[in-house]
């Protein structure tokens, strides 16, 4: 994950130069709203949030193959992407500049440790780290030939 922030943007890329997407979110601190779009032009979503210092809500991607989001907490954030039966949880810690977590469930997840934006509410770096796995998920599924990874 290479991602530059400021008070009014989120910007750069998560995952490789082939399997990876583009990050361009803008951040309007005053309404707490997020908007923008994760991937290319053509492969990729749409994100709209909204959020405060301790819940983000939103939507990745369209009504149809879209998935939510919901997060909730100042510095140990938890919450979902996606639905009961299609997502992860999430449960992560934003002390210290960094990140740090687990994805998913205990047996199929990914614990994760990332840099959390300094100029930005720490729900926001956790929702970057959440919807990177996301993004992974997704791209692992689609590139997949036939054989299965572990989730650790």
């Amino acid at each position: 994950m290479d991602v530059s922030t400021s008070a009014s943007y989120i910007r750069g890329r998560i995952g490789g130069l082939i399997r990876g997407a583009d990050v361009d979110l803008s951040v309007d601190q005053r309404s707490g709203r997020v908007t923008g779009r994760i991937g290319g032009g053509i492969i990729g979503k749409d994100a709209e949030f909204q959020y405060t210092e301790d819940s983000l809500s939103g939507r990745l991607g369209g009504g149809i193959a879209g998935r939510d989001i919901a997060l909730h907490g100042a510095q140990h954030i938890q919450g979902r992407v996606g639905g009961d039966v299609i997502g992860f949880d999430c449960d992560l810690i934003v002390s210290g500049g960094r990140v740090e977590g687990r994805l998913g469930g205990a047996i199929v997840g990914k614990s994760v440790s990332a840099t959390a934006a300094d100029d930005l509410p720490p729900i926001l770096s956790a929702a970057v780290v959440a919807l990177t796995y996301y993004y992974y998920l997704v791209t692992r599924k689609h590139s997949s030939s036939g054989g299965q990874s572990g989730g650790r």
